[in-house]
């Protein structure tokens, strides 16, 4: 299998929570279950069926021909829609699924793997996390839950499913930053971590998605760096991104955006309400904060670098472009910190 890895549970579920509530234990269809004993939601894209009264959204028909337990889904050319509490969909081209999917049309919509509602595997027993073609438009691939196929998923993804960590694996495409159409953006086993992260948030500084783009290894220097400051209280992580295809500012080199593998954490919540964030709290002119917030900046970003969850950690002492925000990244071959050289603050000058 290559690179790839066959996990623990071979044939996966990708199943889904719909705003249909139901019981331990429900029986499915007007005229019989399932087969199988089903403790998940039900009654979308994706949900085991009998009956195409079992599934929604209207339309949405059960699909059994080689579809084990049943799989509701929906005709589709390109898109279709999704629902709260369920993984996201995807119109995966006809002849990409058996002859009852490939009947539906140009495309049959399907569950795209999800290991926050599946954490052995991505999708329901039955179904295995595997590369599928979106209708309509070759160029465009994900992972997606399919009857009977063996999970496509790299060491990388079963580690970190092993973690506990919900995350839906990735394709993105390779693009090139408008100025520097010569250089090539990468991600290198992109998946989107869903939080929160072993009990933390981790969202956008304006409080916005939890759903967060990386590589495969930034997820996992992602969880390190949430475990520690865990132990601190933090209940919150906030960043101002991750994946951005452009160069460093006034150079022509690829950012570490632009591979997915960066991070710009701009400050943290804490269990007892109150808040650090590196605008306010970090302290330019010293490497012996006088506050409990700006020694608690400071001694993270040295312990991550200390236990190498990133190789490249940059502090707002770095330059003024960093004035709010730690850069923490992935840089192969790289081991270093930058605290308290060159820029010492908005204020201050060095000697």
């Amino acid at each position: 299998m290559g690179r790839f890895l066959l996990l623990a549970l071979a044939l996966a579920a990708c199943s889904t929570a719909n705003d249909i509530e139901t019981g331990d234990d429900p029986v499915v269809g007007d005229s019989g279950d399932t087969g199988t004993s089903w403790d998940g939601p039900l009654g979308f894209i994706g949900s085991p069926c009998a009956v195409d009264a079992d599934c929604g959204p209207d339309g949405a028909v059960c699909l059994t021909e080689g579809f084990p337990n049943g799989m509701c889904s929906l005709a589709c050319d390109q898109f279709c829609p999704d629902a709260e509490g369920h993984p996201t969909t995807f119109c995966v081209t006809g002849e990409e699924l058996p002859p009852e999917g490939a009947a539906l049309g140009d495309g049959g919509c399907a569950s795209r793997c999800d290991f926050g509602l599946f954490p052995d595997s991505g999708c329901r027993p039955g179904y295995g996390c595997a590369v599928a073609t979106r209708a309509n438009e070759p160029g465009t691939q994900t992972y997606t839950c399919l009857p009977d196929r063996e999970t496509e998923l790299s060491q990388c993804h079963a580690d970190l499913a092993a973690r506990g960590v919900a995350f839906e694996p990735a394709i993105v495409a390779d693009r090139s930053p408008e100025t520097n159409p010569e250089l090539i953006c990468h991600i290198e086993e992109p998946v989107y971590v869903l939080g929160p992260v072993h009990g933390v948030n981790v969202m956008y500084a304006d409080g916005g998605s939890q759903r967060t783009l990386a590589s495969c290894d930034m997820a996992h220097a992602l969880v390190d760096t949430v475990d520690d400051v865990a132990e601190y209280g933090v209940t919150t992580l906030r960043h101002y991104g991750t994946y951005n295809c452009r160069v460093i500012s006034g150079t022509s080199t690829l950012s570490r955006h632009g591979y997915g593998d960066a991070l710009d954490i701009m400050g943290f919540d804490f269990a007892d309400g109150s808040q650090i964030t590196l605008i306010d709290d970090w302290e330019h002119d010293t490497t012996s904060p006088g506050t409990q917030a700006g020694q608690f900046l400071y001694d993270a970003a040295y312990r991550w670098h200390d236990a190498k969850y990133w190789n490249i950690i940059l502090t707002p002492n770095y330059n003024a472009a960093h004035d709010d925000h730690f850069h923490v990244d992935l840089t192969p071959g790289s081991d270093f910190i930058r605290s308290n050289q060159f820029y010492l603050g908005p204020n201050l000058t060095g000697d």
